[in-house]
């Protein structure tokens, strides 16, 4: 208020100084000009006056005035043709016919004639004044208003002077008029019930007191649901975002921040936010008034997001936005149906062989010498079977948490010793060797067994006749480290980061050719994890693969 009054006080005051200013300077450029050409036409009617006196009946040689210097007028004489007979500050004969000159034909017509126009030759505007004379020649005398600009100039800097004493003085006195309206104002106690200063400021003060009172008591209340449901929506795992009709973010709890990676989400439009289509077909159907839901996929993670419409005294204000992270049911959904799916091929197969050939045998199709092959197949096909199904019960262990947790020291080197030894003879040539340190570790010897047949049978499975399955034993920074390598085809790097899932096959025709369940390397995961280590692989087609597994080392 006391910046408005100030300056309302000095631009008024402004406004008349600049206003003055430019009229003194207006009516002081108008009156010089108008005596400078009062000044012309007084040297041209003398001039004139002079040349008719000295004609005398006789022929005026022109040329007489060629070297008449005038420092202040310019004389040109015309004749009635429009050729320049005489010019005191050019060369006549050089100067272009002037009979089309507006003041010329004023002259030739009228006797006299004038006009200010803008000069070529002296750069300036020029006022030009032409009296006809007594031979038909047309006198014409003409200066620029340079002399005018000069002396503007010279009073220039006197006039810009006093303007700024002025506007100093009025500087001074805006401050001082300010000052006097608003120190009763400030004498105003706005936290009392006291009367206004002014008698007449008395009505609003009682009126502002009231809603002062007022609007503290809304503010508390206020103040205290935003803290509640700032706790609320601050703690909440599910994305929230509130919305205006107009889809301008009003509240965003922090997952939702963390969700879209906004540290500052509110006052931008919900839309810039978020490009995915469905999402931006959600929003425009909840702020149409309609309930929406759709799953959304953002950073490898999957949510259920529902719009609902915000409805209010005056009809919908807005819309909430709600995501509940569903990764994990939907990736365990996903793992169920993949898995039951896996079974179920994995068991049919063997039961359907089981199945036909038993009921060839049965039915007396099978020819004598025919049935102690089929018995013997309908055993391998109920061999892979009970394989299949104790691989499934060792990984529903680890899935319950009711895998075996009993612990024992041994020779893990030895272990590998033994382990290698009973996959020697494979039939491919394929040699094994071992290497590394030999130390005791204290860990589940059963798995561990377990773990080197499946990785050391998988190297030879996948291995080329005659190639090598190599075993390292080492320790490094609390761990032991099984590595086994082998020289085989190789596994494509589109497949690598789902080998370890379970009844995942790179090649499914090859894998029914070596056999197998499926869930070996599932099985080396879990119990790698149940160790407290991790599995890693690397692996180049036609170059080889190896597989790591730390195991935490307990010796």
């Amino acid at each position: 208020m006391k910046k408005r009054i100030y300056f309302s006080f000095l631009g008024l005051i402004l406004l008349s100084i600049l206003l003055l200013s430019a009229s003194v300077s207006v009516i002081f450029f108008n009156v010089n000009q108008n005596q400078e050409k009062a000044a012309v036409r007084d040297r041209a009617v003398l001039a004139a006056d002079l040349l008719n006196r000295g004609v005398g009946g006789a022929d005026v040689f022109y040329n007489d005035y060629a070297n008449y210097n005038a420092d202040t007028a310019r004389v040109t004489v015309v004749a009635p043709n429009g050729t320049v007979l005489l010019d005191n500050k050019a060369d006549a004969a050089s100067l272009e016919n002037h009979g089309g000159r507006e003041e010329i034909q004023q002259a030739l017509q009228a006797g006299s004639g004038e006009i200010t126009r803008y000069s070529i030759t002296a750069g300036y505007d020029t006022y030009y004044y032409a009296v006809l004379l007594d031979d038909g020649n047309v006198l014409r005398v003409s200066k620029t208003m340079s002399h005018i600009n000069k002396v503007f100039s010279a009073v220039w800097p006197a006039i810009a002077a006093v303007t700024v004493l002025v506007l100093l003085l009025a500087n001074m006195l805006a401050r001082r008029l300010t000052r006097k309206i608003l120190i009763p104002l400030n004498w105003i106690d706005f936290e009392g019930d006291n009367t206004a200063a002014y008698d007449e400021l008395v009505p609003y003060m009682k009126k502002i007191n009231q809603q002062k009172h007022e609007i503290a008591a809304q503010m508390t209340a206020l103040r205290s649901r935003a803290d509640t449901i700032e706790i609320i929506t601050g703690n909440m795992k599910e994305g929230l975002i509130l919305i205006d009709r107009a889809g301008t973010t009003l509240i965003a709890n922090k997952s939702a921040a963390e969700l879209f990676r906004e540290e500052q989400m509110e006052q931008k439009h919900i839309l810039n936010i978020c490009r995915n289509m469905e999402f931006q077909q959600g929003v425009k159907e909840c702020l149409s008034g309609g309930n929406a839901e759709i799953i959304f996929e953002q950073d490898e993670k999957t949510y259920n997001v529902y719009f609902s419409p915000a409805q209010g005294h005056d009809g919908l204000t807005g819309g909430v936005i709600l995501f509940f992270d569903v990764t994990e049911r939907m990736g365990a959904e996903k793992q169920r149906r993949e898995f039951s799916a896996n079974v179920s091929h994995e068991l049919k197969t063997p039961l359907t062989s089981i199945s036909a050939l038993s009921e060839m045998i049965g039915n007396g199709m099978a020819k004598e010498d025919d049935i102690k092959g089929f018995a013997e197949k309908i055993s391998e096909q109920a061999k892979r079977l009970i394989d299949v199904i104790n691989d499934i019960i060792k990984l529903s262990e680890f899935d319950e948490g009711k895998a075996d947790r009993g612990r024992e020291v041994f020779d893990l080197y030895a272990l590998a010793e033994t382990a290698a030894g009973t996959l020697r003879d494979n039939g491919k040539g394929v040699q094994i060797y071992l290497s590394g340190e030999r130390f005791d570790i204290t860990a589940n010897r059963r798995m561990i067994d377990e773990l080197l047949v499946n990785l050391i049978d998988n190297g030879i499975k996948y291995n080329k006749d005659g190639g090598t399955v190599t075993v390292t034993l080492s320790r490094e920074n609390g761990f032991c480290q099984i590595a086994v390598s082998d020289t085989g085809i190789g596994i494509p790097a589109a497949h690598q980061s789902r080998v370890f899932e379970r009844f995942y096959r790179v090649d499914r025709s090859r894998s029914k050719k070596t056999g197998g369940t499926g869930l070996g390397l599932s099985i080396v995961k879990h119990t790698a994890e149940h160790h407290g280590g991790r599995v890693e692989l690397k692996s180049s087609e036609d170059a080889g693969t190896t597989v790591t597994c730390w195991l935490l080392y307990s010796p």
